[in-house]
């Protein structure tokens, strides 16, 4: 069975991914796991079973935020320590089937909430697994539409694959949205030919497509999500690419974990 990761540091950032969590979690069928890294030093006080002390702080505050939906035997807790948040997540699902990690995006005000943002971004620059990034005043609803950030690349064919299967689950629609600067004739030939290798490969009946005009990328698609308020943004990372390319498009995906009214999921490279 496949597991869900929700990983908090118990900020007030996190607490809308928890739910979204346990939502996606109930609706798919899977295992959800939430996650909490403390400080490695606290192993090291002379007073205190730490571990046994976060289980309960971990459990206190999914009971406290979930309300009358918490169900204890739905939510496994689990405990690690470690210097580093994002590379004991890491160490932590190695090994596991795990279908998407959750966290809370950047948004808040408060420092102490802006941490978990700042995870989240090192999440989705380091993960294998996909990051699915909460912002923190979202409601839960079951996604019914997905928006695809794409370049058209033959390579994506292999994120719509991956993102098939949660699609079907949910009977989610998804919209492939391509931004370019080309000329209209150009630009729809390439959605056109994208279009046809997506309906050989893929079969699956609600994948819409359109292309936007705009040499402003970023700026574009998150006035388009400030519209249409999709109920996922997937903005997957890409392979084949240089190094300058690549951090480029990593900049983009993280810049807009912390600025998109809708959740943001993230393929990385390695898919």
């Amino acid at each position: 069975m496949k597991k869900i990761i929700y990983a908090t540091d118990f900020s007030s950032n996190s607490v809308a991914a928890l739910k979204y969590a346990a939502e996606l979690a109930r609706i798919m069928g899977d295992d959800l796991i939430a996650l909490h890294v403390y400080p490695s030093y606290e192993v090291d006080r002379p007073k205190g079973d730490f571990l046994k002390d976060h289980q309960k702080e971990l459990q206190e505050f999914c009971k406290l935020h979930l309300k009358e939906n918490y169900q204890p035997q739905a939510i496994s807790p689990a405990v690690v320590s470690g210097s580093s948040i994002a590379e004991e997540i890491l160490k932590f699902t190695k090994d596991l089937q795990v279908r998407m990690i959750v966290m809370g995006a950047c948004g808040a005000s408060k420092l102490k909430d802006k941490l978990v943002g700042t995870t989240t971004s090192e999440m989705i620059g380091k993960s294998s697994l996909p990051v699915l990034a909460v912002p923190p005043q979202y409601r839960f609803k079951q996604p019914q539409k997905i928006l695809f950030a794409s370049t058209l690349d033959d390579q994506e064919l292999i994120y719509l694959k991956e993102l098939i299967p949660m699609a079907q689950s949910l009977e989610a629609n998804i919209e492939v949205v391509h931004i370019t600067h080309r000329k209209e004739d150009e630009a729809l030939q390439k959605l056109q030919d994208f279009q046809e290798k997506v309906e050989q490969e893929i079969p699956y009946p609600k994948i819409s497509y359109r292309t936007l005009y705009s040499s402003e990328v970023f700026d574009t698609l998150r006035k388009a999500i400030e519209k249409e308020e999709p109920d996922i943004v997937l903005m997957p990372e890409k392979r084949n690419m240089n190094l300058f390319k690549r951090g480029i498009v990593r900049d983009r995906i993280k810049r807009m974990q912390s600025c998109s009214p809708s959740p943001l999921l993230t393929f990385p490279a390695t898919v």
